[in-house]
């Protein structure tokens, strides 16, 4: 594997334009800096040859050597360990209660038998054997709706406890839920779960049209019921929205409402995949501006409530290789006691060319893995050529390994890219000058589209057609 943790200042300092001025980022320096178009020349010809007195500008060598040593100065180590057990994802089953119009899981895994609540424990006993004591055991319970299968649910918790109880560990407990569940099962996230992810869309009119019962009813009032009795306990409650061309208009409104009606903690953000259950209900995902824009004005809104907004490619937390569990030591346990580096089904990855399967989990003698499998999953982290001229290289890393960046992917950026950039870039520029400068970006059609177009964004562009 390539030496990521390199430097390369052609490669790994990009520079944005904003207006008259540049923005020049390292991402593995997490640093950035706002300048003027000639201080970029300068610093695109002092890579070259350090000994440029002067810019365009006057500007003393100096200066553009500060410059250059700020973006690259110590760069951080990215992950690397892609063997290492980091996280276990429990999917107790498939099936769900609720007929959300734009799910493209398959409709006949209704019936499917639940987890073995066995294979659970053995995968936990797995687990917990490969950590250092006073380690973090990490479970995440994912579905279908996980709490459909509860008793598998109920006693993964109990046994991990158990567990770790034995080995000196710290269990850390997460479940993605759609909210739609008996109240009886309140304390159970309450009391056990350190953080649960609540899927509602909006008010209960975007809510009720998106996610519905079996006979077509809307979920929005057992939903939000669930949401306030879930805070009253310390659990860290995340609500993630869906968001439609149908409610992209109203992001800002939906963060206000949530922040108003709930007690809550985080707020996420997601662009709708398109598919052919979508597309029958008559939606359509964002457009990637205005997707863009209502992030970084709803968070602007979710502040003054001290609520978070994310927005997983476009969080400011690398370097990292990717913006998703697969490949960084995460092992997905699924109803038919296969182990797999993605929560999607086998099917999506099988059509892109590609197999999701680790291993399995034997009743008797517990996972088997296969290490060349978990080496290939691995090596798509660093095999996705149409992140190479992008300045999210290291945040996003890339996005879903299906949906954007599979092998033989298109090399031209997609409208999850175009407002992955955006709102990333939205984000470095209130780190440097405050939210007020982050809204004035949203609210300039221009300033956005000319983030989400523009072709190159390393410095050795400037390079490589003569800019300086």
């Amino acid at each position: 594997m390539k030496n990521s943790d390199v430097l390369n200042p052609m490669e790994d300092i990009y520079t944005l334009p904003f207006g008259e001025r540049w923005m020049v980022f390292s991402p593995k320096t997490m640093t950035c800096a706002m300048v003027n178009k000639s201080a970029v020349k300068a610093l695109a010809a002092f890579t070259v040859s350090p000994a440029s007195p002067v810019d365009d500008a006057g500007n003393a060598a100096g200066a553009i050597k500060g410059l250059f040593e700020r973006l690259t100065n110590t760069p951080r180590s990215l992950e690397q360990d892609t063997a290492s057990l980091k996280k276990v994802v429990i999917i107790p089953t498939r099936s769900c209660n609720m007929r959300c119009v734009y799910c493209d899981f398959d409709p006949s895994a209704a019936n499917n038998t639940p987890l073995d609540p066995l294979l659970a424990c053995k995968l936990i006993d797995y687990s917990a054997e490969r950590l250092a004591p006073s380690s973090v055991l990490r479970i995440h319970f994912f579905g279908g709706e996980p709490l459909v299968a509860r008793q598998c649910v109920e006693t993964a918790v109990h046994y991990s406890r158990m567990v770790c109880a034995r080995r000196n560990l710290v269990p850390w407990f997460e479940i993605t839920t759609n909210g739609f569940f008996d109240p009886t099962a309140v304390p159970l996230i309450g009391d056990y779960m350190d953080s649960a992810v609540i899927s509602m869309d909006g008010n209960a009119p975007f809510h009720d049209f998106n996610r519905r019962r079996p006979d077509g009813s809307g979920t929005y009032g057992v939903v939000a019921e669930n949401i306030r009795r879930l805070s009253r306990f310390p659990v860290e409650l995340s609500l993630r929205a869906c968001i439609t061309q149908q409610s992209v208009g109203a992001m800002t409104d939906i963060a206000s409402h949530f922040c108003r009606e709930f007690d809550v903690d985080v707020l996420c953000f997601e662009m709708m995949t398109p598919n052919d259950s979508s597309r029958r209900a008559g939606l359509m995902p964002p457009d990637a501006r205005r997707f863009a824009a209502g992030v970084l004005k709803a968070a602007a809104i979710a502040g003054k409530y001290n609520v978070r907004v994310i927005q997983g490619p476009s969080e400011l937390v690398g370097p990292r290789r990717t913006s998703c569990p697969v490949g960084l030591g995460t092992l997905m346990l699924t109803p038919e006691g296969l182990l797999t580096a993605c929560y999607l089904e086998t099917r999506r990855w099988t059509s892109s060319g590609l197999d999701p399967v680790l291993g399995r989990v034997d009743p008797d003698s517990g996972p088997i893995i296969d290490p060349e499998k978990v080496d290939g999953i691995a090596a798509l982290l660093d095999s996705k050529p149409r992140c190479n001229r992008c300045f999210c290289r290291y945040t996003c890393a890339g996005g879903c390994h299906i949906d954007q960046t599979f092998p033989g992917c298109s090399l031209e950026y997609d409208n999850r890219c175009r407002a992955t950039r955006m709102i990333t870039a939205g984000r470095l520029l209130g780190n440097l000058e405050g939210q007020a400068a982050a809204e004035a970006f949203a609210d300039t059609p221009g300033a956005g589209q000319s983030i989400a177009d523009h072709p190159d964004d390393r410095l050795s562009a400037w390079v490589l057609e003569g800019k300086f």
